[in-house]
């Protein structure tokens, strides 16, 4: 098994050589801290975002709420086209491609991931595995074997070529991936 450390860096550089953005913090309440210093750079007040429940961050929807912005939930005959960014956590990061993982839930759209331009994602370190097989095992050892199948993996921001062969970012999908990546042990 690869330290948690070794890990991360792995699962970091793999992440940036796809072209996705990232801050590590020491811990969650960093990480909250980090969150709100970001979006203080864009020009949003609205995110379209999972349920607070489902982010994976204690006390984000109340520090979002106080910072003056809103978490927007999907519903996907009125979704605002002015939202230009969503908020989901990841379920896994697997160091090897540097991917993350979505289970889709109920409660959970994949809709924040995939509609605007700019994609935020939490990830809590324990949640990184070394590759495909490791997650795998470790969701068939927890039971969740059948979330296996309702699974939406993100390698790196959109990315296609028009006619000509001119490559183009968020074409199909975000433009900007940004991860808060933060050791939650």
């Amino acid at each position: 098994m690869t330290p948690a450390p070794a890990l991360a860096a792995r699962f970091l550089s793999a992440w940036q050589a796809l072209g996705g953005e990232f801050e590590y913090h020491a811990n969650p309440t960093a990480a909250r801290l980090g969150l709100l210093a970001y979006l203080g750079g864009l020009n949003t007040r609205a995110l379209l975002a999972w349920p607070p429940q489902e982010l994976c961050l204690p006390g984000l929807a109340e520090a979002l709420a106080a910072a003056g912005y809103t978490l927007v939930q999907p519903e996907r005959r009125h979704l605002d086209p002015d939202l230009s960014a969503g908020l989901t956590a990841a379920d896994a990061g697997l160091a090897e491609t540097g991917s993350l993982v979505l289970a889709q839930a109920l409660t959970r759209s994949w809709l924040p991931a995939l509609i605007p331009i700019r994609h935020i994602i939490l990830l809590p370190q324990s949640r990184l595995h070394a590759d495909l097989r490791a997650w795998r095992q470790a969701w068939q050892q927890e039971g969740r074997a059948q979330a296996l199948c309702h699974s939406l993996i993100i390698t790196g921001p959109s990315f296609s070529d028009d006619i000509e062969l001119h490559p183009h970012r968020g074409m199909f999908g975000p433009r900007h991936l940004h991860l808060v990546l933060f050791d939650d042990g």
